[in-house]
C-alpha cells in the first residue's frame, strides 16, 4: 500500500509543478525504470526454477515457489502481465509490480483528471473507484483480469496525487502543531499502517469479510500517506532517511524488492538440509544486499539512463538542416 501511495505522490510531482511529461515520454521512462530490471530478475528466477524445482521444505508458504517444472505459458504471462496467474511461482512479491505497471498505462490521464478538479473531488474519485471495484468483484470474468483490484489500487494512486498537490498546505498545518500532537499523529499513522493484518482479511467468502478487506487496506494506505507527510516535515525523520546507509538502501530499494526472494529461493534450494537454517538466513541477507547493489549499479541505472535518452530523442523536435537555417 505504501508502494502505491508513494508512486502516486512521486509520479504526479512534475504535473503538480506545472511540467507534465508527454504520455509517451512518461511511458518509455516507466518501462525502462521498472520493466527492464524486472525482466532480469524473472530470467534468473526462471532459470533457478528450471534447474532446482522441487519440494525442499515442509513450509506450505515456501512450497508455493519453484515447486514444479517450469510452465512456459506461466512465463509468458509473467512477461505480458496478462490475466490472473500464479505470481508466487517465480518471485512472490511481484504481484504488486503487476498492478504498478498496469496502472502506469493510465496514470497520466488519471493524474490529469484529479488535478483538473478541486481538491475535495480527490476523495470522491478515490471513493468512487473503491466502490466500483467492490461492485465489480462479483463478475468472474472481470476478476480473472484483475480489473477490480486494479481499480482499487488506482484509488491509492489518487491518494498519492492528492498528497502531492496539497503538500504545501499539509506542511503548513503540520508544522504549526505542538510537538506532543505531532507524536500522537505519528503514532496513529503507524497504527493505521500496521492495521491490515492477514488474520482480518483471509476469508473472502462473506460480504462482511470482503468489505473488511477494502477497509483494512484503506487503513494501511491512509497510515502510509500520513507517514509520507510526516517524513518530509520532520527534521528527525529526514535525518534518519538521509543517513548514508539508509539513503543507499532507499536508492537500491527497487532492486532489493526484485531480488530478495529470488536469492532466498536459491539459498534454500541449494543449502537446506546441508547447512543450519540460521546460516542460510545470514547468507541470504548478505547476498541480497550484494546482488541488489549489483542490479542497481549495472542493470537499473543503465536502464534508467537509456530510457531517458530514448524518450528525449522521441520528444525532441527534428533538427533543421544547415541550409534550412541559412534560408
Amino acid at each position: 500500500m505504501l508502494f502505491f501511495v508513494l508512486s502516486g505522490f512521486v509520479l504526479s510531482l512534475p504535473a503538480v509543478n506545472g511540467r507534465p511529461q508527454p504520455y509517451f515520454t512518461f511511458l518509455i521512462r516507466r518501462i525502462f525504470r521498472i520493466y527492464v530490471p524486472y525482466l532480469a530478475a524473472i530470467a534468473v528466477s526462471v532459470a533457478g526454477a528450471f534447474w532446482l524445482h522441487g519440494i525442499v521444505t515442509q513450509s506450505v508458504w515456501f512450497r508455493q515457489s519453484w515447486s514444479e517444472p517450469v510452465n512456459w505459458r506461466l512465463v509468458g504471462q509473467h512477461l505480458l502481465f496478462v490475466g490472473t496467474y500464479d505470481t508466487n511461482q517465480f518471485d512472490n512479491p511481484i504481484w504488486s509490480l503487476v498492478q504498478e505497471m498496469r496502472i502506469s498505462l493510465i496514470f497520466p490521464g488519471l493524474c490529469w483528471l484529479v488535478l483538473q478538479l478541486k481538491s475535495r473531488w480527490s476523495a470522491a474519485i478515490a471513493a468512487g473507484l473503491t466502490v466500483i471495484a467492490f461492485a465489480l468483484n462479483k463478475w468472474p470474468l472481470l476478476v480473472h483480469w484483475q480489473l477490480p483490484e486494479s481499480l482499487f489500487y488506482a484509488a491509492l494512486f489518487v491518494l498519492g496525487i492528492a498528497l502531492a498537490r496539497e503538500r504545501k498546505s499539509l506542511s503548513a498545518w503540520f508544522l504549526h502543531l505542538q510537538q506532543s500532537v505531532k507524536i500522537l499523529i505519528a503514532a496513529a499513522c503507524l497504527w493505521l499502517y500496521l492495521f491490515a493484518g492477514p488474520e482480518l482479511t483471509n476469508d473472502h467468502g462473506s460480504f462482511f469479510a470482503h468489505a473488511l478487506w477494502f477497509i483494512a487496506h484503506w487503513a494501511t494506505a491512509l497510515g502510509a500517506g500520513g507517514l509520507i507527510v510526516i517524513s518530509f516535515n520532520s527534521a528527525w525523520f529526514q535525518k534518519i532517511l538521509t543517513w548514508p546507509p539508509i539513503h543507499l538502501l532507499g536508492k537500491m530499494s527497487y532492486s532489493l524488492y526484485l531480488w530478495h526472494f529470488v536469492v532466498l529461493l536459491y539459498c534454500i534450494h541449494l543449502l537446506y538440509g546441508r547447512t543450519p537454517l540460521w546460516a542460510i538466513v545470514c547468507l541470504t541477507f548478505v547476498l541480497t544486499l550484494l546482488v541488489s547493489w549489483c542490479s542497481y549499479r549495472w542493470i537499473e541505472l543503465p536502464s534508467i539512463v537509456f530510457g531517458r535518452k530514448l524518450s528525449d530523442m522521441r520528444s525532441s523536435p527534428p533538427r533543421q538542416s544547415t541550409l534550412a537555417v541559412t534560408r
